[in-house]
């Protein structure tokens, strides 16, 4: 029985670089051939596909200034979605699975197949590009798609949404750490590993360092992304409170500005006009004058409450992001030395032989207990 490694990761998902639009300089150009298209549709394409019938559902209900004119170009300029997702499987490394080695072959028949079940296991995920890279040091798959639910209550009937999609799947989150795409990629890496199982290739699961250093880099792009948001929001509260900041300057110095003099200014009393008549005259603009002030404090303090609060929390964030930041380069170190670990004990099995590896391990591990039993006798 053989083993490898197994990598699931999220991709940056740059089209141009998967269909080989350009040439990035680790490429094998003469090898190009060698790859496996399985999906080349525009992302416009998908997007017309996938939403054009939802999105005239949606137009059909709303006013000619609330209608959404191109789904794609709403989503890339929101902030709530990723117009598409990308994630890059690969079997092994370059030492057991790399392209040249006698495993090539192996690692490619594994990928394949794994694309071949990959959009029945995932019915929410819409496949739009996907491809078989055999010109690299590694055999890798890149599957780019759009996450979609239907039914929604909001927006279109049929949106893009990567937690909705994963839901309709069975797939939730057990905490704010275990989201529900970090279950998603763990069942995924399971699915990979009946396949390459079938091969007679095991599951070579690299122990706690590996498993928590994925976790840590996951984290480290939440948390950057959670940081860039608040950072956003931090920005238009900030403008927000710019313009209050004006507003109540216009209110508290109204000779500055003549619209408002113009709207406010008290009018001369009438000839013989009694006190009392006077005061019910301008009493109605000194209410509207006294609103207005009242509204603009309270969203003054509203803002300045909520701006405080955002800016505590992306300091927070940052904070928790660089201790990720430092945790993620130790544990980089200790999977670089753990790889070490292991490409020397390939390299004993392979010179000494599988049996003579494991009589040599029994008889270290035989000797650690006696010692270890010796011990507790002379404690």
């Amino acid at each position: 029985m053989e083993y490898s490694s197994i990598s699931i990761e999220l991709g940056k998902g740059v089209l141009d670089h998967n269909n080989r639009k350009f040439i990035a300089e680790n490429v094998d150009r003469e090898k190009t051939k060698n790859n496996i298209e399985y999906k080349n549709i525009s992302l416009e394409e998908a997007y017309h596909i996938l939403f054009d019938e939802a999105l005239e559902r949606y137009n059909q209900k709303r006013r000619k200034d609330r209608r959404i004119e191109n789904y794609l170009e709403h989503i890339q300029n929101g902030n709530q979605e990723k117009p598409f997702y990308e994630i890059i499987v690969q079997v092994g490394s370059r030492d057991d699975m790399g392209v040249g080695t006698e495993n090539e072959e192996l690692a490619k028949k594994i990928l394949d197949e794994y694309m071949y079940n990959f959009e029945k296991r995932n019915p929410n995920l819409f496949v739009f590009n996907a491809h078989l890279h055999m010109d690299e040091a590694t055999p890798h798959l890149h599957i780019d798609f759009i996450p979609f639910t239907t039914r929604s209550e909001r927006g279109l009937d049929t949106r893009v949404s990567m937690k909705s999609a994963l839901n309709n799947q069975g797939f939730y989150a057990s905490g704010r750490s275990d989201t529900e795409t970090m279950a998603w990629l763990q069942f995924e890496k399971e699915e990979l590993a009946g396949v390459m199982k079938w091969h007679g290739v095991e599951w070579e699961q690299q122990g706690n360092n590996r498993e928590h250093l994925s976790v840590l880099e996951f984290k480290k792009e939440q948390r950057s992304k959670e940081v860039e948001e608040l950072e956003a929001k931090v920005s238009n509260l900030e403008s927000d409170y710019e313009n209050l900041t004006t507003a109540i300057k216009t209110v508290t110095a109204p000779k500055n500005n003549e619209e408002f003099e113009e709207e406010f200014i008290l009018p001369e009393p009438q000839r013989l006009e009694s006190a009392k008549n006077y005061k019910n005259r301008i009493e109605e603009m000194f209410d509207k004058l006294k609103a207005l002030v009242k509204s603009v404090l309270v969203q003054y303090f509203e803002l300045q409450g909520r701006y405080n609060r955002l800016y505590y929390e992306k300091q927070m964030f940052s904070h928790e992001n660089y201790k990720l930041n430092e945790s993620n380069k130790e544990y980089q170190s200790k999977n670089k030395e753990l790889k070490n670990q292991l490409r020397d004990y390939r390299l004993l099995r392979k010179v000494l032989g599988s049996q003579e590896v494991e009589h040599i391990l029994e008889e270290a591990k035989t000797k650690n207990r006696r010692r270890n039993i010796e011990w507790e006798h002379t404690r």
